[in-house]
């Protein structure tokens, strides 16, 4: 039964009571974890401020303060639709993976990352000399 557990959830039907699911400790943990990402989602929809919902949703996503105007319209739109996918098959794991990925782009973004479009290329290499040499 455990072992079966390993593959994915076993449910325990018992003749003197409610049957029972055993599943792994971190199946469970990211499906709470995603279910309070969608719970953070309704709460900024239900805010009752004037605000556009992208900008609600600063606050419990701090971290989109980096984002353009218009990569925080995008988030607001791609995380409201994948959290809808993932409540329709009560699994909640590629919403999870969204918001890392949004997250990490916003810590790119902090950090300095300019787009390759942003750059100015080289045509023709250039030599550097060795710093080592100077």
């Amino acid at each position: 039964m455990f072992k079966a557990a390993e593959d994915g959830p076993v449910t325990i039907t018992r003749r003197d009571g409610e049957s029972l699911v055993l599943t792994k400790s971190s199946d469970a943990k990211r499906q709470r974890a995603g279910l309070e990402l969608a719970a953070h989602l309704v709460a900024a929809s239900l805010s009752p401020e004037d605000q556009p919902f992208e900008e609600r949703l600063r606050l419990p996503f701090p971290w989109t303060e980096f984002l353009t105007a218009e990569d925080r319209a995008t988030f607001a739109k791609e995380v409201v639709d994948v959290a809808r996918a993932c409540a329709a098959v009560s699994q909640f794991d590629h919403l999870l993976v969204t918001i890392k990925a949004w997250q990490s782009t916003a810590e790119a973004l902090a950090s300095g990352y300019t787009a390759d479009e942003d750059l100015d290329w080289l045509d023709e290499p250039v030599h550097a000399p060795d710093p080592r040499t100077e």
